[in-house]
């Protein structure tokens, strides 16, 4: 496992460790001396110094962990054969030194070689010192002393296959952590890239689309083009009108185009192969999409609130766009039996349209609301509120969605008119009765299907 150098560099933590240690050690020594408990043969001076020269390797156990326990270990069996070390907190400063070679050592077999050899060259050292303490056994029998010995042994045996056991098992620890996070990196970067490869699908599709409203406006012009030039001295009005109709639709092309041409950007040429036969749909073809959608169980309502006016192929795919997917969203989250309303409002400058699903107030499933998920590509859905958000924003209008407080999901974009459809109904006569007030109406009557 290849470390992060900043990871091996001493913390503060390991200098406030060092320091508590030290610390512990040269009271210990403090009170040993004092109360004669351990003999000593050195100066009270010595043995502090002793303590903390033993500790102050465990600052860089983790840059040069064999180094540091191999001197660690060194420094202690030279004061315990000078007898000016004191054996309580060393102990367990020892035990670190082996510890972090387990933990901290990256190569693997040099870290069980180096831990090896210096478990060996502790117990040649217990033995040596056991056989001198052999040839004074005072008024301890030989039973005794080698009881005694067998203790020490096998608490050395318990301390040192701890700090290894311990430190194999932090280093799988760790490095279990760092699988863990490199695949969770990755995870995130191949969402980004879905996520990117999603967008850059939906905007062809766009682009697609784009390509053929446009073409409807081109054969338009082509047409009255082709009427205005013959027309041009047998029928002058004629041949005015025809050239009218042509700067009304030239007109709204090029605003079409100045609104979505700015989402699209350059995708590989394989995105682009899926072909569509079937043409762009239009708000002709809800009535054949909300039927479709009932047939899966939902209870489908639509409402067509004030006078509908006519409306560029573009706007009508867009339109059409956000209410297929916001029942395809309602039948994913709501429930196959949701109870949906789908109204669109003409209002006097733009078009609202509104798709809300009713159903009880917490009742929503413990998948993610397409809101927050993370973006996917589906068959013939787009890229959900993303996708339809960019719709709209292309368009001039704009969308909302989100919880509704008495329970449901309610999503609502409004797209203004075409110049030349609010240009028509400025001038238009006062004495024809006045739209309905749509702010006012009662969504009851439904559209006809």
């Amino acid at each position: 496992m290849a470390e992060n150098s900043e990871s091996l560099k001493p913390t503060k933590g390991d200098v406030y460790l060092v320091l508590a240690l030290a610390a512990a050690s040269v009271v210990f020594a403090i009170l040993y001396n004092t109360t004669s408990y351990w003999p000593f043969k050195g100066p009270l001076w010595l043995i502090c110094l002793m303590s903390v020269v033993v500790t102050l390797p465990l600052i860089w156990r983790r840059r040069f962990p064999s180094q540091m326990a191999w001197i660690q270990t060194t420094i202690f069996v030279t004061a315990q054969v000078l007898e000016v070390m004191e054996p309580g907190v060393t102990q367990i400063i020892i035990f670190m030194g082996v510890y972090a070679v387990g933990a901290w050592q990256s190569n693997r077999k040099a870290a069980f070689i180096s831990r090896l050899l210096l478990c060996v060259g502790i117990f040649v050292y217990l033995i040596v010192s056991t056989a001198l303490q052999f040839k004074e056994l005072g008024d301890m029998t030989v039973l005794q002393f080698a009881a005694a010995s067998g203790v020490s042994f096998l608490i050395n045996i318990a301390f040192f296959g701890g700090a290894w056991l311990f430190g194999n098992r932090a280093w799988k620890q760790r490095r279990l952590l760092e699988e863990l996070r490199s695949a969770n990196e990755e995870v995130r970067s191949q969402e980004r890239q879905l996520t990117s490869q999603a967008l850059d699908l939906e905007r062809v599709r766009i682009a697609r689309e784009l390509h053929d409203g446009i073409a409807h406006h081109i054969t338009g012009v082509g047409i009255h083009a082709a009427a205005a030039r013959r027309s041009l001295e047998k029928n002058p009005d004629k041949a005015r009108e025809s050239l009218k109709t042509i700067e009304s639709s030239t007109r709204e092309t090029v605003e079409e185009l100045r609104a979505l041409v700015y989402t699209l950007r350059d995708t590989d040429d394989a995105n682009t192969a899926e072909g569509n036969t079937k043409g762009n749909p239009s708000l002709g073809d809800v009535p054949e999409l909300i039927d479709v959608a009932s047939r899966s169980g939902q209870q489908i309502e639509v409402h067509t609130i004030g006078q509908p006016r006519p409306l560029t192929p573009i706007t009508e795919m867009s339109v059409y766009r956000v209410i297929q997917e916001s029942l395809t969203n309602c039948r994913r989250y709501a429930g196959s039996h949701a109870e949906v309303d789908v109204r669109l409002r003409y209002g006097t400058a733009n078009l609202e349209i509104e798709i809300s699903d009713s159903r009880a107030l917490g009742a929503h499933h413990d998948e993610p609301h397409p809101e927050t998920e993370a973006p996917t590509k589906q068959s013939g859905l787009g890229l959900g509120i993303i996708g339809m958000r960019e719709r709209m924003s292309a368009l001039g209008g704009s969308l909302e969605a989100g919880p509704k407080s008495r329970g449901g999901w309610l999503v609502r974009a409004q797209i203004p008119y075409p110049r030349n459809v609010a240009d028509a109904e400025e001038p238009a006569p006062k004495t024809k009765e006045p739209a309905p007030d749509t702010s006012t109406m009662i969504p009851t009557a439904k559209a006809e299907q």
